[in-house]
């Protein structure tokens, strides 16, 4: 009793130790990528929106409810916590980590469960259009996935005991395979039909799982799937913020000439020293990502909308969100000791900011009116829309640099 109460309490010291550890980095990663969230959700539910009430008839709502939740059932990380030290001290006690290992199969349980029912929530309008709005079929279908997903993971669990390479790789594609067909099943077949070919293809997997043969705990294969679901997470929260022992392989960002000197002048001018090193700053930064993925969902919003109103509100939205990212760019270097250091013209700094910013938002105004061409019902009106927005910009970035030359007098 007080080996499973210890064994249960260093199950609750590893998860609470691994949320500690990636907390600083999480805030950062949730600050960056919340407004990309909230405008794939905001454009998501428009475009779901519309797909319901403008389908046609015999579109395949079931067929397409089942592929999306295909890999939500054949996908079963199990996260362990394990390791390297534990191969000599919990290595002798491995008959009586069960305890350790269900929590571990439970809780993956518990966290892809609630992801396939917000997932279900989701594809209810749309499977409930083709099938029938019955409340009786939202809870028969969400249980037999929450089945599915549960002898999934059951299988998911038993592979990773084995020790073969070859059985494990076949396993899991047989696991697949299963995943595909009881979800086909479950999601175009009649209720009673759905419920036979389900159950019976749950009997046949769990068969097939058992005749392979039950395996002790294989330490080495549970100890690489850890390091690669850490590796995973850590090398996902790098993407936003540094995090120290990830080390992303170097990159050689090329840019056209034309461009790089559009936006920085000639690196030998003493006048584009600044534009010269914020154009190549913002090339090298998370800022051009940003950059480009809000101008790109932005053309793609607009390129599809219709009408007057919602194509311009989309035009304004992008065009403000760009600036606001841009405005970052202005505090780089802005307590640097170069400006002293350097003979340079004291206000050199903030005014070439100001320049390069104010060049890449145009440069982002011209790409958002292209599909405002077609979106708007004339083509005046992208112009005239144009033509707003780069005085409206001017007027921005001149406010910018006047308070910026206020804040340096001050």
């Amino acid at each position: 009793m007080k080996l499973e109460l210890n064994i249960s309490q260093l199950w609750r010291k590893r998860t609470t130790e691994f949320l500690l550890e990636i907390r600083p980095y999480l805030g950062y990663a949730l600050q960056s990528i919340a407004m990309t969230v909230i405008l794939a959700m905001l454009a998501g539910t428009y475009f779901y929106t519309k797909l319901l009430t403008e389908a046609p008839a015999g579109f395949p709502f079931r067929p397409i409810a089942a592929l999306v939740v295909w890999p939500l059932l054949a996908l079963c990380p199990i996260r362990t916590y394990l390791k390297d030290a534990d191969l000599m001290y919990l290595l002798p006690l491995e008959t009586e980590l069960s305890v350790y290992m269900q929590k571990a199969v439970r809780r993956a349980f518990g966290i892809q469960s609630i992801g396939l029912l917000a997932v279900w929530l989701i594809l209810w309008p749309m499977y409930a259009l083709a099938a029938g709005n019955d409340g009786y079929r939202f809870v028969y279908v969400l249980a037999w996935l929450l089945v599915i997903k549960h002898v999934m993971l059951k299988g998911k669990w038993q592979e990773l005991q084995g020790s073969d390479r070859l059985p494990a790789m076949l396993r899991s594609l047989f696991r697949w395979m299963s995943a595909a067909g009881l979800s086909y099943a479950l999601m175009n077949l009649s209720m009673a039909w759905g419920s036979l070919v389900t159950a019976g293809g749950l009997l046949l997997y769990l068969a097939v799982q058992r005749a392979y043969g039950k395996r002790s705990l294989n330490w080495l294969g549970l100890l690489a799937a850890e390091r690669k679901h850490r590796s995973v997470i850590f090398r996902l929260l790098n993407l936003f913020i540094d995090v120290p022992g990830i080390h992303g392989a170097p990159r050689w960002r090329r840019a056209p000439k034309m461009l790089l000197r559009a936006l920085g002048g000639h690196h030998f001018n003493a006048e584009s020293t600044y534009t010269f090193l914020y154009s190549r700053i913002w090339l090298r930064s998370e800022w051009f990502g940003v950059t480009v993925r809000l101008t790109v969902l932005g053309m793609i919003l607009i390129g599809v909308s219709t009408g007057v109103l919602l194509p311009v509100v989309l035009w304004i939205l992008f065009s403000g969100l760009t600036a606001v990212q841009l405005k970052e760019l202005q505090r780089v270097y802005q307590h640097s000791d170069w400006s002293f250091i350097y003979p340079l013209p004291p206000d050199l700094r903030a005014r070439s900011a100001q320049r390069v910013r104010f060049r890449i938002h145009i440069g982002v105004l011209i790409l958002l009116g292209l599909p405002s061409l077609w979106a708007l019902p004339h083509p005046t009106y992208a112009g005239g829309l144009f033509a707003l927005g780069c005085a409206l910009s001017a007027l921005y970035h001149m406010r910018q640099r006047s308070d910026q030359g206020k804040k340096g007098r001050n």
